[in-house]
């Protein structure tokens, strides 16, 4: 995610409308909404000032190249619009490879954003992955993961190909089963 994009949402979580956020930071309202919506490169001082008004710090953190939770979902997004199923497929595989990370800290940084909202299914099968490789390392759940409840009857899996290999549900990670998502571990490992 973009760093004006984080600041909007960070003051739009700390319940800040524009005038305050302008009277917390010392900044001019406009000069903040020329910010958030990409009409102005900020400066350092500005990120820092905006940001101690919503009450929210920006950390560095290597990934490696990994894939947020959040940035796969806007990838998944974009290659179910152009009807490529299998492009999301992958996708989803490559977010379950990147959440297996071995750093710990990165794997929870990977989760932390919120994915953007795809379909019921793929949003189900996002937070199963996610939850699946964070309970692996023993990590908390954001709560967007336990929020996203899926449905345990819908026995979903995306159709890739015509001829589907029929899913053995006992080596479906329980995170996915329980949300009705029926994809097979080795199946969210790439080779």
């Amino acid at each position: 995610m973009s760093i004006p994009r984080s600041l909007k949402e960070a003051r739009v979580r700390a319940g800040l409308s524009l005038s305050e956020a302008a009277e917390r930071s010392g900044l001019q309202r406009s000069n903040i909404a020329a910010v958030e919506n990409g009409r102005r490169d900020p400066t350092a001082s500005t990120i820092e000032r905006m940001a101690e008004a919503a009450r929210v710090r920006f950390i560095t953190a290597e990934n490696d190249g990994r894939t947020t939770a959040r940035e796969a979902s806007t990838a998944l997004q974009s290659a179910l619009r152009d009807g490529d199923v299998k492009r999301a497929y992958r996708i989803l595989v490559q977010l379950a490879d990147d959440l297996a990370a071995p750093d710990a800290t990165g794997r929870f940084l990977l989760a932390l954003e919120a994915p953007v909202a795809v379909s019921p299914e793929w949003d189900a099968a996002i937070a199963g992955v996610t939850e699946w490789r964070l309970e692996q390392a023993l990590l908390p759940l954001p709560r967007w993961v336990d929020e996203e409840r899926g449905d345990e009857d819908w026995s979903w899996t995306p159709q890739i190909s015509a001829a589907s290999v029929p899913t053995r549900e006992s080596h479906v990670p329980k995170p996915l089963r329980r949300r009705g998502v029926l994809i097979e571990a080795e199946e969210l490992t790439s080779a």
